[in-house]
């Protein structure tokens, strides 16, 4: 045998540690178009589906409708798992989740009738219903046929699920051999605290709209397949009426001028590798016609509920809000960095850093903070003579527009051509979120496709410019406000990571990088929400029950006259009644509470109803702009001709024009039904 042949045979053969690489780099090999492979695509999403159907199947969300739990019964919480529901989300328990329950009691209608003369159920409450829009309401789906505590689930992670995938799939699509990076990626952002602290779908599918919609475009310039590029308009298509049913303008212009200044970075970027426009025209075309029958389906709907969106524009808050240019200062730039204070906002001590927990939450900011990387990359092509990094230039452009609407007075008239007066300063942090994931996911990008990385010195000054923000808040807190550190002793460690994520980055140590952001994402918004088994649901008390009876036997209208307990617990027993969170305001029941409308601007307006004992004719009032307050008496005109019965927890209730039908004793309170009696 030959010498060559018998060293051969002697040389070990790869390890199975460099057999399973080899194969893993094969599996996730782009294709040759530099697009990720169908199951590399899929992958991720497909795990995320899977999980999200185990969660729902078990019933268990984030939702804080436990925060009822303490009001009605002793002892702990059985359905709770872990963490703890939060006061501060009670846009989601004390008025989605209560509103939802009060729907499906009334048979999921069009219109609800727990406010005397009706409320619409589609604006702005978004609430479960039975009618063509739901088709584009995917998270109200679970209420069609499910129970009450699995219909909340599938509406809590339907939405988060989609971001999560958006995010991988947009990530994955720029750096199509690092799905695990990707993955990571795409967690952390999901689990940003602006997401948590606001999670609703108003919240999620403008930036899960906007993810997809960046993926489409970059499929539309690079795929060889027409049918890819036409799945992806009809996702776009589909998408895009999901998110403009939400209506909430404050988040969706963010996510529109990122993705549009995205866009035309896209379309320069092609143009300077002499695509011809006729050719750019044919590619962009599916998303173009996906999003004309988006727009068409969109003015359907509008036009349909065009009188209560007039409605809704004419109210006093927020009515037909316009904000100015450069309201912001210096404590709200310290809240939108401030990621390393997160676990502060869990324990309801935000701080310097915001009013509440929900207005001071942000995300970690890792692309923005790159920019000085960005800089150097696009000095780098620019002297090489090489194509400009466009997509960085359009997505770093889009950050400084609106870092100049939140910082620069005095350009009122332009900022309203890109519609930036109808969003407010800490909803702008969408945008930034969205732009920031793209920026860090084409940094990685470059840095990956010219195998280089920047220099230790260059590395080092946006993690250190991080570092310095963060110590800055950290001494002002200390100094002013220690109680705010008290629930985050550790800080320092999360301001350490994060400086270290930037710089890993910067450094081209992705994998570490993605590690670090995951846990300092997780760590600070992973308990944000509770798991919660179900839905804590007030029907099954036996004040529901007695309120139930009564109003079979005799339905009439009832007013809860007390605290929060009261309002829900009328709305989730599906009777008619004045308490509520409205949307827009009934004429037939403030008709008949103000006649003169001599309190029109105090009721006219996104608000909850809630009502006290005083005497005399109704008098409103606005505690906080959200908040309507009116007095309460039984002898008055209004009650005497407009009221039934009366659920009050309220002891200064004057009881001369009502008969107790029954009282029951409860942990916080004693809640007390009347019938309302003719006064003598």
């Amino acid at each position: 045998m030959p010498r060559n042949a018998i060293e051969d045979s002697l040389e070990p053969g790869p390890t199975p540690l460099r057999r399973w690489t080899i194969a893993y780099r094969r599996q996730i090999s782009p294709g040759p178009d530099g697009l990720p492979r169908l199951r590399v695509l899929l992958a991720f999403p497909a795990l995320l589906v899977l999980l999200g159907i185990a969660l729902v199947a078990f019933g268990v969300n984030g939702s804080s409708s436990g925060q009822f739990h303490k009001d009605i019964a002793y002892g702990s919480d059985p359905a709770l798992i872990a963490g703890e529901p939060q006061f501060t989300r009670s846009d989601e328990w004390n008025v989605q989740t209560v509103w939802a329950i009060a729907q499906i009691e009334q048979g999921l209608p069009l219109e609800n009738q727990t406010f005397p003369g009706g409320m619409d159920a589609t604006v702005p409450q978004d609430l479960p219903r039975v009618d063509w829009s739901v088709i584009f309401r995917p998270h109200l789906w679970g209420f069609l046929f499910l129970d009450a505590g699995h219909a909340i689930a599938f509406k809590w992670w339907f939405p988060g699920i989609a971001l999560a995938a958006a995010a991988y799939v947009f990530l994955v699509t720029v750096m199509p051999r690092r799905p695990g990076v990707s993955a990571m990626l795409a967690v952390g952002f999901f689990f940003s605290p602006l997401f948590q602290w606001w999670y609703l779908a108003t919240t999620l599918w403008p930036a899960a709209w906007a993810l997809a919609t960046m993926t489409s475009l970059i499929w539309a310039f690079q795929s060889r397949s027409r049918v890819s590029r036409w799945i992806w308009a009809a996702i776009i298509a589909y998408l895009t009426v999901v998110m403009a049913m939400g209506i909430y303008v404050p988040f969706i212009v963010p996510a529109v001028i990122v993705t549009a200044f995205f866009a035309f970075g896209l379309v320069i970027g092609e143009a300077r590798r002499k695509a011809a426009f006729p050719q750019i025209v044919a590619r962009l075309a599916p998303v173009v016609i996906g999003g004309v029958v988006a727009s068409a389906i969109t003015v359907v709907w509008l036009y349909e509920k065009r009188s209560t969106i007039d409605s809704f524009l004419g109210t006093a808050y927020p009515g037909a809000r316009s904000t100015p240019t450069g309201g912001s200062d210096a404590l709200t730039f310290a809240s939108a960095v401030g990621s390393s204070f997160t676990q502060a906002l869990n324990a309801a001590r935000p701080g310097l850093l915001g009013a509440n927990s929900s207005e001071a939450s942000t995300f970690f900011y890792v692309g923005i903070f790159l920019l000085p990387v960005i800089v150097w990359i696009i000095a780098r092509q620019a002297r090489a003579h090489r194509r400009l990094p466009w997509e960085l230039i359009g997505l770093s452009a889009a950050v400084v527009l609106l870092l100049a609407y939140l910082y620069i007075p005095g350009w009122d008239a332009l900022a309203r051509l890109f519609l930036l007066d109808k969003t407010i300063a800490a909803r702008v942090r969408l945008g930034l979120g969205i732009a920031s994931l793209g920026m860090l996911a084409y940094t990685i990008r470059y840095l990956d496709t010219w195998r280089v990385k920047a220099g230790f010195r260059l590395s080092a000054i946006p993690a250190v410019l991080f570092l310095l923000s963060q110590l800055a808040i950290g001494l002002v807190a200390w100094r002013q406000l220690p109680d705010m550190l008290e629930p985050v002793q550790l800080w320092w460690l999360w301001a350490l990571l994060s400086a270290a994520v930037i710089f890993l980055v910067a450094r081209r140590r992705i994998r570490l990088a993605a590690t670090a952001f995951l846990v300092v994402t997780v760590a600070g918004s992973g308990l944000s929400n509770p798991l919660y088994i179900g839905v804590l649901d007030l029907r099954t008390t036996a004040l529901s029950h007695e309120i139930q009876r009564i109003d079979d036997a005799d339905p009439r209208t009832w007013v809860g006259v007390g605290n929060r307990l009261t309002t829900a617990i009328l709305l989730e027993s599906g009777v008619e009644a004045y308490n509520g969170f409205q949307g827009a305001p009934s004429p037939g029941m403030w008709g008949v509470i103000d006649p003169t409308s001599q309190y029109e601007y105090n009721w006219n307006r996104l608000a909850g109803v809630n009502w006290l004992a005083a005497p005399g004719e109704p008098v409103v009032t606005n505690p906080v702009a959200d908040q309507i307050e009116v007095t309460f008496d039984a002898c008055s005109d209004f009650a005497q001709e407009n009221v039934a019965y009366v659920l009050s927890s309220d002891k200064r209730i004057d009881t001369t024009c009502l008969s107790e039908v029954d009282s029951f004793e409860l942990p916080r309170s004693t809640q007390t039904i009347y019938s309302v009696e003719p006064r003598s």
